[in-house]
């Protein structure tokens, strides 16, 4: 009973303070944020959101709030007002009541509609299984038996396509006067976008892309030679990232003083290169479907692309890649419906061809009603016309909402399934169908148990395509992906040219890669790793012991951090001729750390020229955020920014700056209201290694990307268990990634 008495007493205490602490917030607070934190138009019009804790809040509060009078709510009232709105308004609970969160019905984005377009119509063509080993086939052959088997002098895997009779006369009895070669093989670009292909000769060259039998016009046509002279021909086209294509290049020298021949493409964000190995194999790919209608951008408003919105701009799109692959799967009907035109039931295989389609097309079998309208109703109506009844039904395939708006695709009861998980789970790996390995899978209840799905996952984890979208999930992730010019001064940094640049994208590529793939996978890894990949042009630039060759490990320096301070990281995050600790330290604060920071109430443009000249950056940077106002974000960002001031804008390392020492130590205020001393770049690996909040930072990154829905859509204990499997599981990136895909399909 006394027990019983004193937590009764205990209850009514708390409850008092509670009502105490509504009753201060009606009279100082609400008239700002409104009754229920929802913010008032033209005073305080955001809503009070976020993760500051009652601690921190009630610092915050008894310092400088209400804004007119600082001393009206302090001590034990700014403690009770805190516990009040930290209750009502911030806590997950308050939230969930507040505003719920739902999962939205979405459409296929962008990335997601070439890819499900371009496997579709992969499926009807067989696997491009590559194989492991790296390079092109390369054939010699004497020109006058040139590409006959009789004329045929060697075979080998050439790891890159280059030639020099001066230097590579290396080939048994190889007439140097009239000779030929070609090489053939895949190339698998890492990322989507126009690559640019380019073929020096001053002899005769030819290239084909993605044309498994040579029958289409070559991309570049070189072929009559240029009587000795040095030329260069390029040509562009769009390829999808995690998608082999089929090369086929053909070389002739005949009677000519010189023979040589350079091969080279130019990547998104690149420059002309040799192709890197680890992008060439020696197998040719089957022929690949690229759409290449250029779509809309997709709504990116909460820091991941959804297709959440429908304009008329994207219905044209729609059309209008549905047109192109139509056409592209028309032009190639026979041998993708197994049929030919004297086959006396051709008609039986196009309708059963255009039905298999649609199948995949929804990943699922389909209804009786389904099949009536995409397939078995036009072939009645058009009997006599076969071309239009097929070019129909794929149309109207290819433009249905079953296959636009995947979360459409539910059996009869309108309960989810297997093919409803296998669906989800193509969608969070590949951004894509389901291929028919686990379509196969899903028809024979193969995606019943944990373990079935985990087989299914780890195979799918291995694909080009999962590989792709984790690339470009880091990317997008450090807030790299758009980022196209981190050109600097010339004058303050010479040699830091566009090929330094582009060697320091793929270095930072590898680095993630490196990680990643791994066998353990570690998280903490991108920012206590001491390795950093360099080539023989990074090694000059940066001081470092040069690679025998291509791109190789060296270790950072002892005040390294991983991606904190990659050289390309923080030059994007500088400005022309000097570092920018304020871009810096928001970035790092919001993306990796996981802060939540106000937007500025005044937006204050940084101009150089209006400090002294014998100003550091962090002198600069400490004056203009001094204001109280400032100084409530700032406390977090700045000692994140200092903390990497030993870092110029391209990424070296330096001590001094305006001939003075550089202070990179600050006092930086943690989520739990602790205070931790920050004296440089490790001390931020650190943080950002062990810290709770950077883990669910980067795992509601990871699931906004893979998902495409918010985590709290799913429950509010869903961020908790993602990172308590995290946790539990060592950190590993490929576990977290399995987990997310199984949660948003099993949910």
């Amino acid at each position: 009973m006394r027990l019983s008495g004193f937590i009764l007493l205990f209850t009514l205490a708390l409850q008092a303070g509670a009502k105490d602490g509504a009753a201060i917030y009606k009279e100082h607070c609400a008239s700002c944020h409104g009754d229920k934190g929802q913010g008032v138009a033209d005073e305080y019009d955001e809503a009070l959101v976020g993760k500051k804790s009652i601690a921190s809040l009630t610092k915050y509060i008894h310092k400088s709030m209400p804004e007119d009078d600082e001393d009206a709510v302090i001590n034990d009232d700014a403690r009770a007002v805190s516990e009040y709105m930290f209750h009502a308004f911030y806590s997950p609970e308050a939230q969930a009541k507040l505003k719920p969160v739902r999962k939205d019905l979405l459409r296929r984005t962008q990335h997601q509609h070439r890819r499900a377009l371009s496997d579709l119509v992969a499926s009807f063509r067989g696997n491009s299984n590559l194989g492991d080993k790296h390079g092109l086939f390369a054939r010699y052959f004497n020109k006058e038996k040139m590409n006959n088997q009789k004329g045929k002098l060697a075979e080998r895997t050439d790891t890159w396509i280059g030639f020099d009779l001066k230097s590579d006369h290396k080939i048994k009895n190889l007439n140097p006067k009239a000779f030929s070669i070609n090489w053939s093989g895949s190339i698998m670009p890492p990322e989507t976008g126009t690559y640019g292909f380019r073929i020096s000769t001053p002899n005769g060259a030819r290239l084909w892309l993605n044309d498994i039998d040579n029958s289409t016009d070559p991309l570049i046509d070189a072929w009559v030679s240029s009587n000795n002279k040095m030329r260069q021909v390029e040509k562009s086209t769009f390829l999808l990232g995690g998608h082999s294509i089929s090369l086929y290049l053909d070389y002739v020298s005949y009677k000519e003083d010189v023979s040589s021949i350079q091969f080279e493409w130019k990547p998104p964000h690149g420059t002309w290169q040799p192709i890197p190995q680890r992008y060439l194999f020696p197998k040719r790919s089957q022929v690949l479907a690229i759409p290449t209608t250029p779509f809309p951008a997709d709504d990116a408003s909460m820091g991941y692309e959804r297709g959440s919105s429908i304009s008329k701009a994207w219905r044209e799109a729609v059309t209008n890649s549905a047109i192109e692959i139509t056409n592209h799967v028309f032009e190639d009907i026979d041998r993708l419906s197994r049929s030919k035109s004297s086959d006396k039931d051709r008609a039986q295989k196009l309708r059963d061809f255009c039905a298999t389609m649609a199948e995949r097309a929804f990943a699922r079998p389909l209804s009786a009603e389904q099949r009536k309208i995409h397939v078995d109703g036009i072939f009645d109506q058009s009997k006599d016309d076969l071309d239009s009844a097929v070019k129909r039904s794929l149309l109207l395939t290819f433009t249905s909402p079953y296959f636009l708006y995947p979360d459409l695709n539910v059996n009869a009861e309108g309960k989810p399934d297997q093919f409803t998980l296998a669906t989800k789970i193509a969608l969070s790996l590949w951004d894509s169908i389901p291929d028919r390995t686990l379509l196969d899978a899903a028809h024979k209840g193969h995606l019943a148990n944990e373990n079935q799905i985990n087989q299914r996952i780890d195979r799918m984890l291995e694909d080009p395509r999962s590989k792709e979208k984790l690339h470009r999930f880091f990317f997008t992730w450090l807030n790299l992906a758009e980022k196209d010019d981190l050109s600097k001064d010339l004058e303050t940094f010479p040699g830091f040219d566009e090929n330094v640049i582009a060697d320091l994208r793929t270095s930072l590529t590898l680095f993630i890669e490196q990680v990643i793939w791994s066998e353990k996978s570690d998280y903490r890894q991108l920012f206590l790793s001491g390795n950093l990949p360099i080539n023989n042009r990074l090694a000059e630039f940066y001081g470092k012991e040069a690679p025998k060759s291509g791109f190789a490990n060296v270790p950072a320096g002892k005040h390294s951090a991983g991606l904190f301070t990659h050289p390309y990281v923080l030059s994007a995050f500088s400005y022309h001729k000097q570092t920018s600790p304020i871009h810096r330290g928001v970035y790092l604060s919001r993306n990796v750390l996981g802060r939540f920071l106000k937007p500025p109430p005044n937006a204050i443009e940084f101009k150089d020229a209006d400090f002294k000249p014998d100003l550091t950056m962090r002198e600069k940077v400490t004056e203009i955020t001094k204001d109280n106002s400032c100084m409530s974000c700032h406390s977090i960002i700045n000692p994140i920014g200092f903390g990497l001031e030993n870092y110029d804008a391209v990424g070296r390392f330096r001590t001094h700056e305006k001939k003075k020492p550089i202070n990179s130590a600050s006092d930086y205020p943690t989520e739990d209201d602790k205070t931790v001393r920050i004296t440089g770049a490790r001390d931020l690996a650190k943080l950002a290694a062990e810290s709770p909040g950077a883990h669910r930072a980067f795992i509601k990154h990871l699931f906004h990307h893979l998902v495409q829905q918010p985590t709290n859509s799913f429950g509010f204990t869903t961020m908790d268990a993602l990172h308590e499997e995290f946790t539990k599981n060592n950190f590993n990136i490929r576990h977290l990634v399995k987990t997310i895909a199984k949660t948003n399909a099993t949910h």
